[in-house]
């Protein structure tokens, strides 16, 4: 029996320790060794066999096996397995050790240390599964109005898009969105230049509230998706950027200055077959530098007789949409034919109470301003404007104080006349820092319907 459990020769005091640890009774390890109870007892008191914890019992019984296998002389394929399987527990219970004397989980496990060594690989960003794709397309097609799927269709055949519209029918929105789709279902770059970097970020924040939809958070400027197309967001410096290449949103091209300039550089990123070119606009002014681009007289500049083309610009032409002559893609949506194609946000007549007759065209009609015999031509105006977000580096418009602890004017007039007259305004000018220095317009506002006794609240906000 004792052959068995611990070898004859062994110490019997080390070797009656080892049978206790083992479970067995005083009076049993007694029989086994042939030794008194009473001096069992003894030993068992005096070396307080009791005291030692599990981690010790392993580990005096696996350091007696060890030596005794280890001082074999003639060993066996069997014996060099168990020397390995007792060197690895005496590792693993200098580990159980070290936690024990308060070490971390990394003692217990070497792997969960090495977890974060060498070079990490970086998580996807901006990832849509194939289901979240489906879910984004079809809520796009749900949301559309009918004059919004014209300009889809128009989309698929056409490679020019150039569109007249009102303001406020969800053009930026839906344009956002198509945008999303085709990068994600293409590959293709989107880029989108607008009258102002602020402008421009209203794209990116509708496309950012888009994926959102299905719970994807997308991130960077530009936004690049994993399968290689990226979204570039530019104000109108865009010759800093004639490097990107892509299908090309400009947005609200009739308010930008020298537009014929920028349309030369812009147009360069979609030249190839496979992009397509988006223009679309609220109408400013006919002197505008973007008129004969949208007449057609800049098609015809330098062409031979034969060769020019002459477009009906009118409402009645152009409403349902028309490719023309000169290869772009025309259409003219006003606040009414959105109605109509189903856009259900506007109140006609209360519209009608709320714009003089000439800014209702303006602004809601599609028409132009002529503006040859005003005090301040449009043309004169503009050279006034500038892209504060891309020019201005002490004004940061998105900050909580955006122009810091400098000193601003504030210039209010109050509103005279009806309700349909003139309306109140607010702006908020930077004094020049030097002696003839130039004035900036940092913020300006107008509130419809002020009397003469102004709100206070917004002026104070």
């Amino acid at each position: 029996m004792n052959t068995t459990l611990t070898p004859a020769d062994l110490d019997p005091r080390r070797q009656a320790m080892l049978l206790y640890f083992q479970g067995y009774r005083v009076a049993r390890i007694a029989e086994m060794l042939g030794e008194k109870v009473a001096t069992v007892h003894s030993w068992k008191k005096r070396d307080k066999w009791g005291d030692y914890g599990p981690l010790d019992q392993m580990q005096l019984t696996t350091a007696a096996r060890y030596c005794q296998l280890i001082m074999k002389e003639q060993k066996e394929g069997k014996d060099f397995k168990e020397i390995d399987l007792l060197a690895r527990q005496s590792e693993r219970h200098a580990r159980i050790g070290k936690f024990n004397d308060g070490g971390n989980e990394a003692d217990l496990n070497p792997k969960v240390a090495n977890r974060n060594k060498g070079p990490r690989r970086q998580p996807e960003k901006n990832v849509f599964t194939d289901e979240q794709i489906e879910k984004l397309e079809e809520v796009f097609h749900a949301s559309m109005f009918d004059y919004q799927r014209h300009w889809f269709e128009a989309g698929k055949t056409n490679r020019i898009r150039n569109l007249l519209k009102s303001r406020q029918i969800g053009a930026t929105f839906y344009f956002a969105r198509e945008a999303l789709i085709d990068a994600l279902l293409t590959g293709r770059n989107q880029i989108f230049l607008s009258a102002s970097k602020a402008q421009a970020h209203v794209f990116k924040q509708y496309i950012i509230d888009f994926a959102k939809e299905v719970e994807v958070e997308l991130k960077g400027d530009p936004m690049v998706l994993p399968n290689g197309a990226a979204l570039y967001f530019l104000g109108t410096n865009a010759r800093t950027a004639q490097s990107y290449h892509g299908n090309l949103y400009l947005d609200e091209y009739f308010w930008i200055p020298k537009f014929q300039e920028l349309r030369k550089v812009a147009s360069g990123m979609a030249i190839h077959k496979k992009w397509r070119q988006t223009y679309f606009s609220t109408p400013s002014s006919l002197t505008h530098s973007a008129y004969p681009f949208w007449s057609g007289a800049l098609f015809n500049r330098g062409r031979s007789k034969a060769d020019k083309v002459d477009i009906d610009l009118s409402h009645s032409n152009l409403a349902p949409g028309l490719l023309c002559a000169d290869g772009q893609y025309r259409q003219i949506v006003t606040v009414e034919d959105a109605v109509r194609g189903g856009c259900n946000l506007f109140d006609l007549d209360q519209l009608r109470m709320e714009y003089s007759p000439d800014e209702y065209q303006n602004l809601l009609m599609c028409e132009f301003v002529d503006d040859l015999a005003s005090v301040f031509p449009l043309s004169e105006l503009q050279a006034c404007m500038v892209d504060s977000w891309e020019v201005w580096t002490d004004f940061h418009a998105l900050a909580l104080r955006p122009f810091g602890w400098r000193e601003v004017w504030i210039g209010y007039d109050p509103a005279k006349g009806t309700q349909n007259g003139d309306s109140a305004g607010c702006v908020v000018v930077a004094p020049p820092a030097v002696p003839g220095g130039k004035f900036r317009i940092l913020e300006r506002h107008q509130w419809r319907g002020w009397t003469s006794a102004p709100r206070l609240t917004p002026l104070k906000n």
